[in-house]
């Protein structure tokens, strides 16, 4: 699955992090993980959002979300 953030966010949190030179492979993987990280997250959070039978996703769903995946 390709990542759907823009690579040039993905290479700043890099930077951010410490790196003085980045790979294009490297934004690439990070930025498909983050992707894939973030749909796990938005799914749960759906879930319980629904669960708590509501409609609207809050951001407390997905605090909650963040800490059980």
């Amino acid at each position: 699955m390709a990542g759907n953030f823009a690579n040039a966010r993905v290479e700043k949190i890099i930077r951010d992090a410490g790196a003085q030179r980045v790979s294009a492979d490297a934004i690439e993987k990070l930025n498909e993980i983050l992707t894939d990280y973030g749909l796990s997250i938005a799914k749960y959070a759906v879930e319980l959002a629904r669960h708590s039978g509501r409609k609207t996703v809050k951001a407390t769903d997905v605090k909650l979300a963040a800490q059980n995946i």
